[in-house]
């Protein structure tokens, strides 16, 4: 049996287009974790729908992988194709979500010296989820993934301008409604 563990994630899917499965079994295991918390954060903490989600990208993965082109970054078109899945989940859905500057006013919390990290994160992704699916996006791309602007701006099929802007943008409305936690 051939060690994948040494190759890229293109020759991987090199390698799952000639039906290798063990090739399959490593993409598997250097993704999953991180799709699936990515699409469970982008679908509102859902963590079944998130499951079915990334369940459904990886059979899209082993029974069509010549929709990916090896010569094209796997990391990035893996991301598409799961920002696309949960794009489209909000479209069907026609879910109301808030645009930055709707957010509710936070209550300030209880002032103390030290800031409660649990709090904070908590609270972080509540006001995250409040975000319009575009904003959210980004942010998540960008600091729970660690995508470049340009990964990002691929990924979401926009100008590298436009992420820039939406990055911007829910930076500065989530430190708005996080403000009490400053010291």
């Amino acid at each position: 049996m051939k060690n994948y563990k040494t190759h890229t994630d293109e020759e991987l899917m090199s390698f799952i287009q000639k039906g290798k499965e063990a090739a399959f079994n490593e993409i598997y295991a250097r993704y999953s974790n991180r799709l699936l918390y990515f699409m469970y954060r982008m679908l509102g903490q859902d963590e079944a729908k998130a499951q079915d989600f990334l369940q459904d990208l990886f059979l899209k993965v082993v029974n069509d992988p010549s929709k990916f082109d090896t010569s094209k970054n796997f990391k990035t078109w893996v991301f598409t194709v799961a920002a696309n899945q949960c794009k489209n989940t909000y479209r069907q859905q026609n879910k109301t979500t808030l645009d930055l500057d709707q957010i509710g006013e936070l209550s300030t919390s209880e002032s103390g010296d030290s800031i409660d990290n649990a709090a904070f994160k908590q609270e972080l992704k509540e006001r995250l989820n409040e975000l319009h699916p575009v904003y959210k996006e980004v942010f998540i791309l960008r600091y729970h993934e660690g995508l470049s602007l340009k990964e990002i701006a691929l990924v979401a099929d926009c100008p590298l301008g436009t992420v820039k802007s939406r990055l911007h943008s829910a930076t500065q409305a989530l430190s708005k409604k996080l403000i009490h936690y400053q010291y």
